[in-house]
């Protein structure tokens, strides 16, 4: 088996990482939800395996950067947890629940891809939280819980990467402009992307069902249901 690597960038996540070395490793870490860019982040990266739980809340679509097309859920039009609907602020994706775990941004994303830790101020802890390694240097039970949520999100990455890139190459991706007036204020998330409509009528991706299978149809499928929650 060939595994690819795909160098799909993560942005408004770890915006410091640093590596799990030395002195870092003796670092308290605290719930997902205690830091600020958890709670904040309004376009957040996605795989194919987390469609049925956030369409429902969700639109869930593409986002061209630096040449190619991120798959994300769109949380809210601001980086503000204020602006998403309440309900939902606890639905985390993959990526935000192994917080404050993340990928090296300088690596592509594939399975021996570096974890880094984010050094940022936990703001909201409500617990005391718990150490990176054990004072027998073996990592916690919270490290390792947070580091398979990476290594699943790792995994289904590859796989919508290359669904993403098929589609993109077929040029079926049009513009989705999310902008609004919001108290004389413009408010826009850029650079959206979503499947044209003719696409699921003209038999264009039907090569892409055939190849991918039943994640390429809940994919496929969940994106265009999960528009109507744009509202």
């Amino acid at each position: 088996m060939i595994v690819k690597h795909f160098r799909m960038p993560i942005e408004g996540l770890c915006r410091c990482p640093i590596a799990l070395q030395e002195d870092v490793l003796r670092r308290r870490i605290y719930a997902p939800e205690a830091y600020a860019p958890v709670r904040n982040a309004a376009a957040v990266p996605i795989v194919y395996s987390e469609c049925q739980a956030l369409a429902s809340w969700f639109p869930l679509v593409w986002r061209r950067r630096q040449g190619r097309c991120e798959f994300v859920a769109i949380r809210a039009l601001l980086n503000d947890q204020r602006a998403q609907p309440p309900a939902a602020r606890g639905l985390l994706p993959l990526i935000l629940r192994a917080y404050p775990f993340g990928l090296d941004p300088g690596q592509p994303i594939g399975p021996n891809a570096r974890r880094m830790l984010d050094d940022v101020f936990a703001d909201a802890p409500t617990d005391v939280g718990a150490t990176i390694t054990t004072v027998q240097r073996k990592l916690s039970r919270a490290t390792t819980s947070r580091f398979r949520i990476l290594d699943r999100f790792v995994l289904d990455a590859m796989v919508t990467a290359e669904i993403g890139d098929v589609i993109a190459g077929l040029d079926e991706f049009e513009p989705w402009a999310l902008k609004f007036d919001v108290d004389g204020h413009r408010v826009e998330v850029p650079d959206l992307q979503v499947i044209r409509p003719s696409a699921f009528d003209n038999r264009r991706l039907t090569p892409l069902l055939e190849k991918y299978g039943m994640p390429c149809a809940q994919m496929l499928g969940l994106h265009r249901i999960s528009l109507f929650r744009a509202g």
